[in-house]
């Protein structure tokens, strides 16, 4: 039952990005043009017949095939992403974590908790998948590379139920967790560009939609599986009474098992749409790319302005993923575990579905352009923090914008690899600039340890702010992506 109501939520988060595809979405060519191709033809058969041996239903270039399956690439991309953006849970989830386990040392462990760290380790272990995925990619193919690094990341999820110690909850909330992540991520983009070229910050924004939304809904089933009767937290001690601890493994395992489920359906769905047999774009290859490799591409001025921008400014939304709770929590009129989990669950939304609307304008104005729009927003949005935390609206809506700004990060990064890059090289060049979305995470994780107790979350805001200052000052050297 609860499988078939995220399915219903995910194709209606999808439907506005279905209802706007370009149709027909591939033209047919005549001789002259498939003579000037030709070059480009040869590598586009040659990258279809892997898919095909690899198990990738290879369509031709019927513009009614086209129209009637296409989409599938987007929903199955945005589905499976739904359950991989469950990252974002753990703002919420590690509440429910048992005393014993929120520190390396165990019980007697004080301070900040060291299970911030899960989110930043993760996501270095994302960087290290995500590179991997293009040699998975060409062996089984778009489908069962993001199947297999799905279910993986599930995996991880189950197993971490019979966790006992922090140290080897990470090895599988966040190694695993993330390795499987970085290995799937990258599939279905590179086949919703596949099937419309034109749109690619579209087709970013639609698929990352569901990896951002996927904390809305899991925060709400998270939530009501470890404490489904909504106690509180004792206000001397800071926990919830044991029975809400015994429930946190269940929960993992539940969690795990409807994440799988969906990440059939979602491969099931991207085998199903294919790949178009042939492109083009303006008489030219559509994954063209001015670098003749990798490694010129990474060491290019572009990328180096790129990773810096990126950095410095989803150090401010990965940060408040990780900390909204905890800050919350300090404040009689936001402390409510409740609510908080709600305001989480929104801040998803505002990821989530705001990714969609960062792609589309991404397409109109360009990377530059919405970038330093992006980032004078959070950079007010982070001054102002602190002042939200007597009114509870004031305080959502607040904590709402850091994530829809966090979602612009992650939706306009693969679009701009994608035009600086190429279709082809983008996504590789996307594998390794996401290591600047780890740096962040790492990096905002540093700023709390050396901060909070001694100049409190004011202080961490107010640095956070200055990046993002930094960061709309640094695109400026870019070009408009």
């Amino acid at each position: 039952m609860r499988l078939s109501i995220f399915l219903a939520l995910a194709s209606a988060f999808i439907s506005p990005a279905t209802a706007i595809a370009p149709k027909p979405y591939l033209r047919p060519i005549n001789s002259k043009q498939q003579t000037a191709l030709a070059p480009a033809l040869s590598n586009t058969q040659a990258v279809s017949s892997a898919d095909a041996e690899a198990g990738v239903a290879t369509r031709g270039g019927s513009a009614a095939s086209g129209l009637s399956v296409a989409p599938l690439a987007i929903l199955g991309g945005f589905l499976t992403h739904l359950t991989l953006g469950t990252l974002y849970c753990w703002g919420n989830f590690q509440s429910y974590l048992p005393p014993s386990m929120k520190y390396f040392a165990g019980l007697s462990g004080s301070g900040t908790p060291d299970s911030l760290y899960v989110i930043p380790l993760g996501m270095v272990f994302m960087c290290i998948g995500m590179p991997m995925s293009s040699f998975f990619q060409a062996r089984l193919g778009l489908p069962l590379s993001m199947l297999f690094g799905s279910l993986l990341m599930a995996g991880g999820v189950y197993l971490s139920s019979f966790a006992t110690t922090l140290a080897s909850f990470m090895v599988t909330y966040a190694v695993m967790f993330g390795f499987g992540v970085g290995l799937a991520y990258t599939a279905p983009i590179v086949a919703g560009w596949k099937h419309f070229p034109a749109r690619r910050g579209l087709v970013s924004g639609c698929i990352l939609g569901g990896f951002g939304s996927g904390g809305f809904l899991f925060n709400m089933v998270g939530s009501a599986l470890a404490n489904p009767d909504k106690l509180a937290l004792d206000p001397e001690t800071k926990l919830f009474p044991s029975a809400v601890y015994d429930n946190f493994p269940g929960m993992l395992r539940r969690l795990a098992l409807i994440y799988a489920s969906m990440q059939v359906v979602g491969a099931l769905l991207l085998k199903t749409a294919g790949l178009p047999a042939v492109q083009a774009s303006s008489g030219k290859a559509a994954g063209a790319s001015k670098y003749s490799s990798l490694k010129e591409a990474v060491f290019s001025k572009q990328f180096v302005l790129l990773w810096s921008c990126i950095m410095l400014s989803a150090t401010a939304g990965l940060n408040t993923v990780s900390v909204y709770k905890m800050f919350g929590n300090q404040f009689p009129a936001l402390k409510s575990d409740a609510y908080l989990a709600m305001v989480g669950g929104l801040g998803s939304v505002a990821n989530g579905v705001g990714r969609t609307g960062w792609g589309i304008l991404q397409d109109k104005l360009g990377f530059r352009t919405l970038f330093t729009f992006l980032t004078a927003m959070q950079a007010v949005a982070m001054m102002l923090y602190k002042y939200t935390v007597g009114n509870r609206t004031l305080f959502t809506g607040t904590t709402m914008v850091l994530f829809l700004c966090l979602g612009g990060n992650f939706a306009m990064a693969p679009g701009a690899c994608g035009k600086l890059f190429g279709a082809d090289m983008g996504p590789k060049v996307f594998a390794v600039l996401f290591s600047a979305f780890a740096t962040a995470a790492i990096g905002g994780s540093a700023i709390n340890k050396q901060l909070m107790g001694s100049l409190g979350f004011d202080a961490i805001f107010k640095v956070l702010a200055a990046l993002s200052v930094l960061a709309g000052v640094t695109v400026g050297a870019l070009g408009d992506a």
